[in-house]
């Protein structure tokens, strides 16, 4: 007959003394947040295990703690500053734990913490970084560290701040990883700024990227793309299958060539429509009123209209909801 357990008090239960591989699974399921804030404060053996099994930190992320500052009153910034210290104090602390395993990051990011990451993470293959504050040469720092992950497949980021020329900065990473699989790059829009949308344009993107053999999907947000930018893209992605861009594309310079190309890419979306106020960009690329009641371009039986203003949650969501 089995012993009777209900008489057993919750509190002579030896918590600390369940078998290490029973708590590294746990863990797992846990998360380095959940760990770090919860988990290895609850005993010494605990916190052994949290401090000594370097594969519980091959995945970090730290979002949740910034989410949590956007849903507070406004005007609430200091405790967003707070919130975000406290967030990077973490992700440095399990990166130095992860010993060089750490494969995938995910959180926000200031060009000084890249040598920070890059050093602790060399092995990375999955990089998401949701706010990039890419002051003075923030942008040139994000090269260099991109040319010492020589495993990254998946690479994310929004720009918080201008960047000058987008088909540069295209250029420059698909450069520094042409073995990338998945790109996702969020360029900064009007309100990121705090310009007034009528003073807020940006060059459009015409130029070629070099080859990328083995990327599959990309994924420009708040891109203005012209014909030949968009060539550049299909002649040198063999492999892409999904190719989502948000911002303007002019479908009246599409000829019948650059269809057929369309037609290779398996999930298709580009943007038909632009802001009105945006004059610069209606004299630059010869925008006309009339081009939005036009009909549908031929050849291209997947959704193509989009305006230009895309919604932050949903973006977001679709940039970085798949992170392992």
């Amino acid at each position: 007959m089995p012993p009777d357990l209900s008489s057993t008090a919750p509190g002579a239960r030896d918590w600390a003394a369940l078998p290490r591989d029973v708590l590294f699974d746990v863990f797992l399921k846990l998360g380095p947040r959940e760990i770090m804030l919860g988990a290895e404060l609850a005993c010494t053996a605990w916190w052994r295990v949290a401090l000594e099994e370097p594969a519980l930190w091959r995945r970090i992320g730290y979002h949740n703690i910034r989410e949590m500052t956007w849903r507070r009153p406004f005007g609430a910034d200091a405790e967003m500053v707070r919130a975000t210290d406290a967030e990077m104090a973490m992700a440095r602390v399990a990166l130095a734990r992860a010993a060089g395993q750490c494969e995938a990051f995910r959180g926000d990011l200031d060009y000084d913490d890249l040598p920070y990451l890059v050093e602790r993470a060399p092995s990375l293959k999955t990089l998401h970084i949701e706010d990039f504050s890419n002051y003075d040469d923030g942008n040139e720092k994000l090269i260099v560290a991109l040319e010492k992950l020589p495993l990254l497949e998946d690479f994310q980021i929004h720009f918080t701040q201008t960047v000058e020329r987008v088909d540069e900065m295209l250029q420059s990473v698909c450069q520094a990883r042409s073995n990338l699989k998945k790109l996702v790059l969020r360029f900064a829009e009007a309100w990121d700024l705090g310009c007034n949308e009528d003073d807020f344009c940006r060059e459009p993107m015409d130029r070629e990227i070099p080859m990328m053999h083995k990327l599959r999907t990309l994924t420009l947000y708040d891109c203005d793309l012209t014909s030949k930018g968009l060539m550049g893209i299909l002649d040198n992605c063999p492999l892409l299958e999904s190719l989502h861009i948000t911002g303007y594309f002019n479908k009246r310079e599409m000829n019948e060539e650059l269809r057929l190309k369309c037609g290779r890419v398996k999930k298709l979306t580009l943007p038909t429509t632009l802001n009105a106020k945006d004059q610069w960009y209606r004299e630059l690329i010869g925008y006309s009123d009339s081009e939005e009641e036009s009909e549908e371009t031929p050849g291209l039986n997947r959704e193509t209209n989009l305006t230009r203003k895309t919604d932050l949650s949903e973006a977001m969501f679709e940039c970085f909801g798949t992170f392992p």
